[in-house]
């Protein structure tokens, strides 16, 4: 999500496609049902922590998010951006399961 700011910041994002075109990015995992927050972070474009330099940069973004979903055996979905083999297998090792969406 995209939260409207003009201010001045060195991580401010432009998004041409957005109604607010400049903002900060913040990352974002919510329940599809209830639409409640789990987990947040705002997108720097640096890392939060030292990163995995081995994993794709959705991979760690999701591996992030989901922190507090691990052994609760729930699912998680996104979509094709965030979408991969090697993030599958770290979430089934952490006892969740992703669902890929299909694409028409």
């Amino acid at each position: 999500m995209l939260v409207k700011f003009r201010g001045r910041c060195s991580f401010r994002m432009f998004i041409k496609s957005k109604p607010g075109k400049y903002g900060l990015k913040v990352q974002c995992m919510c329940d599809a049902k209830t639409h409640y927050l789990y987990n947040a972070f705002i997108f720097t474009g640096k890392p939060l922590t030292q990163r995995n330099s081995s994993l794709s940069v959705p991979t760690q973004d999701v591996l992030k998010l989901t922190e507090p979903l691990y052994g609760s055996k729930r699912n998680v979905t996104g979509d094709s951006w965030f979408t991969s083999v090697e993030l599958v297998d770290l979430l089934l090792q952490k006892d969740s399961h992703m669902l890929v969406p299909c694409e028409k």
